[in-house]
């Protein structure tokens, strides 16, 4: 299961920069800073069942709500 959700971790890194137009150091460091790696895999077993645009509004609702400057 741990491919599985380093699989999901990449693929929402990738659709998480496209759509903010931002590199993945800068990403990784917002998902870093704001637990963002942790809350993906406490969530995996939901977001599996989700399509990817529904957990990247989701992660960019958590990061807002925790101050993130998007």
């Amino acid at each position: 299961m741990i491919d599985e959700i380093l699989f999901m971790e990449a693929r929402l890194l990738r659709l998480f920069c496209e759509r903010f137009q931002i590199d993945q150091l800068e990403a990784n460091r917002l998902f870093n800073q704001y637990g963002i790696w942790d809350y993906i895999e406490r969530c995996y077993d939901y977001f599996h069942t989700c399509g990817d645009d529904y957990i990247v509004d989701d992660i960019t609702e958590v990061l807002q709500a925790k101050g993130a400057a998007l």
